[in-house]
């Protein structure tokens, strides 16, 4: 399966989406579960296990490591597409309160987004992540 294009983010250091956000692996998007160090861990969006890269003591990935990623060439589909800026621009007012009061989302990595709105090239691109919000 080819994978699709990292997001281009002007992350400049920026690694919130590393820490405190569960980072789903998705194997029927071409993810490979034994490439990585996973647990179980129940869906903030569908109460369904879902199997996740292990978080260390600090609720971090434990790929993060001092200079950023470190499986960055064989990251997951979710940390190659996402783009905390079409995030915060896809999700209305009241989604984005739910996001992070359901645990989808840190209110860091919206505020993040939401102060690198300025950067987006193409303003009518879909979001980064098809992994949407399920309706109330």
């Amino acid at each position: 399966m080819l994978k699709p294009p990292r997001a281009s983010v002007p992350c400049n250091g920026c690694t919130l989406c590393c820490k405190g956000d569960l980072i789903v692996l998705h194997p029927e998007d071409g993810d490979d579960p034994s490439q990585y160090e996973t647990y179980v861990e129940r869906s903030p969006l569908t109460g369904k296990p879902v199997l996740a890269l292990m978080r260390n003591a600090k609720n971090e990935c434990v790929y993060l490591g001092h200079d950023g990623c470190t499986i960055h060439e064989r990251a997951p589909l979710i940390c190659r597409e996402f783009d905390c800026r079409r995030m915060y621009k896809a999700l209305d007012r009241k989604t984005r309160r739910r996001a992070i009061s359901t645990g989808w989302m840190t209110k860091d990595i919206l505020d993040a987004g939401r102060k690198r709105l300025h950067t987006l090239e193409n303003e009518d691109a879909p979001p980064a992540s098809h992994r949407q919000l399920p309706a109330a």
